[in-house]
């Protein structure tokens, strides 16, 4: 009886540890390979990347998006990382677990990868912590990331601090200064999960929002 009832909290317990260990790792090998770039291509402020593309119909271009998205990792990511291969194109799981439109997708040695998406503002990175494994959710599994020029914009950073260019996604960016209000928004999408996370040091708090 004690097996039963304490068995689903050290698996819980397990998932939590394991998936924070890959998000730090995650983190650290990004901005590692960043600064090493930088000192190769020069600031990231002055990095090429094509402007955001849209299709006929003013939607999100997935084919014209995926090829900027990919040579912009070649050039500026891929030399600073260990990764075992880059797919052109595969779908995108959103957030109620549907597969949406197709990106470039990095495999990395240790079977998590992430997808590299080309937007207005920043390229996004989509990372996956267990790889092809289920649930394939974000705040689960699937967690947000943003590789930006750092740039001002209105007096603020896409990504806070002046000198930052890589970041965990989080609502609005810089206006998110407390932890209860990336709490709250946590709640609410779970595709911003990731700024709260980086915030707590990557661990998982008590009242954290969803079972892993």
């Amino acid at each position: 009886m004690v097996a039963v009832i304490t068995m689903p909290n050290l698996i819980q317990h397990h998932k939590k540890q394991e998936t924070s260990a890959r998000l730090k790792k995650f983190y650290s090998m990004m901005s590692q390979a960043i600064l090493m770039s930088e000192i190769e291509n020069g600031p990231v402020n002055n990095w090429e990347r094509k402007a955001f593309l849209t299709d006929e119909e003013g939607g999100y271009n997935y084919e014209a998006n995926g090829e900027i998205a990919k040579t912009f990792f070649l050039k500026y990511i891929a030399p600073f990382i260990k990764y075992t291969n880059i797919d052109d194109a595969k779908a995108l799981v959103d957030e109620e677990g549907n597969k949406s439109g197709k990106h470039p997708i990095v495999y990395l040695p240790d079977s998590s990868y992430f997808y590299i998406m080309n937007s207005s503002a920043c390229m996004d990175l989509i990372y996956d912590t267990n790889g092809n494994n289920k649930p394939n959710k974000p705040g689960k599994d699937i967690y947000s990331f943003l590789l930006c020029k750092n740039i001002a914009k209105s007096g603020e950073y896409y990504c806070p601090g002046e000198n930052q260019s890589f970041c965990a996604f989080f609502k609005n960016l810089n206006l998110d200064k407390s932890r209860a209000k990336r709490l709250s928004d946590c709640k609410i999408n779970a595709g911003t999960c990731s700024g709260l996370l980086q915030m707590d040091g990557w661990e998982f708090k008590e009242d954290y929002p969803y079972k892993l």
